[in-house]
């Protein structure tokens, strides 16, 4: 108790003595101190300047991020999964050794092409009406020159089919790419969409190869049938000349005078 007492005393002695002197200021460090504090606001509206840049460009950077989107991911962008199934699947048009294994000859007997021609039959009847088989190995040719035919067929109308439904998927990726709300989705969609007309160009060369192969095989077929009929002429001409030879060296013909025949008879005046 007594300590807080002294304490107290004390503290009313120094404040007397504290107010009977006038207080004394430093100018010169006082205004260093305020110029010093202009500086800091200075330096601090500076640096706050500087932060809201930053923050901007870093709102601007997550714009653009937002923008561009997920670059990665193609399964959800319409048109791809039919554009994939598309790429998957296989052409029609077949080599030369799977159109000549089902070429025998017969496969030509009674077929009418769709009732245009006139069908050949796999038999036919003689002068006395009996009933003789076609030898098939006659009509190979002809037959190869068929299935060609039909391979085309089946290569246009799946060209046809899978064309159409490639077109539909075109319109809906063009409507996609219109709508598109982020720079990824638009230049996945211009992915897609130049992929899917590249695949369509690769369709309609099918139906092209398949006609430049029918065009072959026809041409191929025409120049195999000259050549055979060319060497029938041949064969029947050596033939021929061969007879001739056989016949004239074994026949000579032998020619008498007619006058042995004659009986002549005197004549009387």
């Amino acid at each position: 108790m007594k300590k807080i007492f002294f304490l107290l005393i004390l503290a009313a002695i120094c404040a007397g003595r504290a107010s009977a002197q006038w207080a004394v200021i430093d100018a010169a460090n006082l205004s260093q101190n305020i110029a010093n504090y202009g500086e800091l606001v200075a330096q601090l509206s500076k640096q706050a300047q500087q932060i809201s840049n930053q923050v901007q460009q870093i709102q601007q950077m997550q714009d653009q991020l937002n923008r561009l989107g997920n670059m990665a991911d193609f399964k959800s962008i319409i048109g791809f999964p039919q554009l994939k199934l598309d790429l998957n699947l296989p052409t029609k048009i077949l080599n030369w050794s799977q159109s000549l294994a089902t070429v025998n000859g017969s496969g030509l007997f009674g077929d009418s092409r769709g009732g245009i021609y006139q069908p050949v039959g796999s038999t036919f009847a003689d002068f006395s009406g009996a009933t003789v088989q076609r030898s098939p190995d006659t009509y190979k040719s002809a037959q190869s020159v068929t299935t060609q035919v039909d391979n085309f067929k089946d290569v246009q109308s799946d060209v046809y089919s899978r064309r159409a439904a490639l077109t539909d998927s075109i319109s809906q990726t063009t409507d996609a790419l219109q709508a598109a709300d982020t720079d990824a989705e638009e230049k996945k969609d211009e992915a897609i969409l130049n992929a899917q007309y590249s695949e369509l160009a690769s369709l309609d060369s099918e139906v092209q190869m398949s006609a430049a192969e029918v065009q072959v095989k026809a041409a191929e077929s025409s120049a195999m049938k000259d050549a055979q009929r060319t060497a029938d002429a041949e064969a029947r001409s050596t033939l021929a000349q061969q007879e001739v030879t056989k016949v004239s060296s074994t026949y000579k013909p032998i020619y008498d005078s007619v006058l042995q025949y004659v009986n002549e008879t005197p004549f009387s005046p």
